[in-house]
């Protein structure tokens, strides 16, 4: 590109980003005819029970609607990040979807018992509570997330997971009960809805396609979501007249992030070579490091960057092959056994780019056989207090999931860097200081819990 080029593109992008600013700094439109009769007359219960029935019966597998479970893995998959919802959406199978399933609480005096809006769940595996609210006050999440039934199932007969959400109007009071994700209907519109529609209609049916609509409008009218419409129209208009820049500008960042995928091991390599302590190696797939230890057990890392969403760090024997004696630095052709270190570079970009913050967790892989990904679960909360003491002293924390079993997130720190990909190569050194480097013991305890497991399993 040359500098003409450059001062174009530039001065189109200030031309956007003060029109932006003007767009989000709009006084509050009036509220809607039908959302004055709506409270008005009181008819806010009737319509949530209308949501709640129609989401209900599009969610579920089993019924008409001819989408199968297309619906639910969009639902699933669009739930916030902070919900963890850490199971395979691949096979939907077994999913039951029923509203206004009873809870109970055996434990309080009274037997007290109330109505959950919509339970999903897969019987003695997981099970998801969602509580869809538009303006009511909210009440019973503290009850629900402290039961000890739901829908006549133990709750703790749900080993894999339990999650609860709380589906509310953007500005609405959240849920009380800190167990509770809360979940705006304009993000369920946004993140679930709108991609449905877009790409999926014109495989079902009429009616469905229908309802799909018919619900998004619904929502939109009762949550008073209209009332951006006239400035959405403006910022479509917006980015028409400014495509250009914002294509130019948006390719090359997805080129470079793109390229970066491929390369974060051996940039993150080259800037942990520069300590006396870890030494650089190159492998023809990977990027590794040894971590010279004071007693001369060095450690041998391997960094996985091969592109796409989930990128691995792992210590050299976290990877086994379906034998369970050899070593690799790659994935099995056939069954495998994993543990290891990850951040995902497309689930996890919009932390990245928008917050600078990386997510580093350490995970029971997904893909090990279901026996031995309980042996291992079992082996790691056997050690769990010992966990708990390592990680006091890091970023990272305890999940409580089956699977991602460790958190961390780290400050990406871009404004001390020339460039964006030089500050997240930084915040992967700090990561690998704080779990690996700086604490031994954690990646050892992890270890041991590893060897353990291979052991039992046969």
């Amino acid at each position: 590109m040359t500098d003409t080029q450059t001062t174009e593109v530039e001065t189109a992008l200030e031309t956007l980003r003060e029109r932006w600013r003007r767009l989000q700094e709009s006084p509050e439109a009036p509220r809607s005819t039908m959302d004055i009769i709506e409270y008005g007359l009181g008819k806010q219960q009737r319509a949530e029970l209308y949501v709640n029935r129609l989401l209900c019966y599009l969610l579920d597998p089993e019924a008409s609607h001819g989408m199968d479970a297309a619906f639910l893995a969009a639902f699933l998959d669009g739930l916030p990040t902070d919900t963890r919802f850490d199971e395979d959406t691949y096979d939907l199978s077994d999913v039951r979807v029923n509203e206004q399933v009873t809870v109970e609480s055996s434990d309080l005096p009274d037997d007290s018992h109330g109505y959950a809006d919509l339970v999903i769940d897969v019987p003695n595996e997981w099970v998801l509570l969602v509580e869809l609210k538009f303006s009511a006050a909210e009440t019973g999440t503290e009850f629900y997330s402290d039961a000890s039934h739901i829908g006549g199932n133990r709750v703790s007969e749900y080993e894999s997971g339990r999650y609860y959400v709380y589906l509310h109007q953007r500005d609405e009071p959240e849920a009380s009960s800190n167990s509770f994700v809360n979940w705006t209907w304009q993000s369920f519109v946004a993140g679930v809805l709108d991609p449905i529609l877009a790409e999926f209609t014109l495989r079902y049916p009429q009616r469905t396609a229908t309802q799909l609509h018919d619900l998004k409008t619904d929502i939109r009218s009762i949550t008073n979501m209209d009332e951006q419409h006239a400035i959405d129209q403006q910022k479509v208009a917006l980015y028409l007249e400014h495509v250009d820049a914002i294509e130019d500008v948006s390719q090359a960042f997805d080129d470079a992030w793109e390229s970066y995928s491929h390369d974060w091991g051996a940039q993150l390599a080259l800037a942990l070579d520069a300590r006396d302590d870890v030494n650089h190696q190159s492998g023809e797939s990977f990027s590794e490091v040894t971590v010279d230890r004071a007693d001369a057990t060095d450690e041998r890392w391997i960094f996985r960057s091969n592109g796409g969403d989930w990128q691995h760090l792992f210590k050299y024997g976290w990877y086994r092959h379906e034998d369970h004696q050899a070593k690799l630095t790659d994935r099995a052709k056939g069954d495998d056994l994993r543990i290891g270190f990850y951040h995902r570079m497309e689930r996890h970009r919009a932390a990245a780019v928008r917050d600078h913050e990386l997510k580093l967790n350490f995970r029971n892989m997904g893909s090990n056989p279901s026996e031995f990904i309980d042996i291992y679960t079992d082996k790691f909360d056997a050690r769990r207090e010992t966990i708990e003491e390592h990680l006091a002293e890091t970023n990272g924390v305890l999940t409580g999931n089956k699977l991602t079993l460790i958190e961390a997130t780290y400050d990406i720190p871009v404004d001390s860097h020339d460039g964006f990909f030089d500050a997240y190569t930084a915040a992967l050194e700090t990561a690998f200081l704080d779990l690996v480097v700086d604490h031994p013991e954690l990646s050892r305890t992890l270890e041991a819990a590893f060897e353990e497991g291979l052991e039992d399993y046969q």
